[in-house]
């Protein structure tokens, strides 16, 4: 397995069996989530807004979600509120990716699994996605 020298991170899943749905608006964050995790082997889905998000997450079953707070049509909340209402998405790990000071704590009770802080720390939300997509679903 490789190694990044940009990160210093080694994906232990191999290339292809996991997808990732990317929620985030703005095009330049999405575009940058994108190739870096299409780099690291990820099969990768992309919502614009909250509602388009969770559509796209009861249609396409990802392995995980980066669900970004602030968006339009459907905060980060809301459609994290809403996944976990629905029977095909309730144990989907959902990390909230948000720099909003204080939204940490809120996106957690509206039902995220974990949070990384924008600006992202590459390596840290690279660890955290394994370790999420290696965790036994409960």
């Amino acid at each position: 397995m490789e190694v990044s020298s940009r990160t210093g991170y080694a994906p232990s899943r191999a290339v292809g069996t996991a997808t990732i749905l990317i929620a985030e608006d703005h095009l330049d964050s999405r575009d940058a989530l994108r190739t870096l995790l299409e780099a690291f082997g990820y099969q990768v889905v992309e919502a614009v807004n909250g509602r388009q998000a969770v559509e796209l997450s009861v249609e396409r079953s990802p392995d995980l979600i980066l669900m970004d707070i602030m968006m339009p049509e459907l905060d980060g909340f809301e459609a994290t509120r809403e996944l976990r209402r629905n029977e095909r998405t309730r144990r989907t790990p959902i990390i909230a990716v948000t720099a909003m000071e204080g939204a940490q704590h809120l996106a957690l009770q509206a039902g995220a699994t974990d949070y990384v802080r924008k600006p992202v720390d590459i390596q840290r939300l690279l660890a955290k996605i394994q370790d999420w997509l290696q965790a036994p679903t409960p």
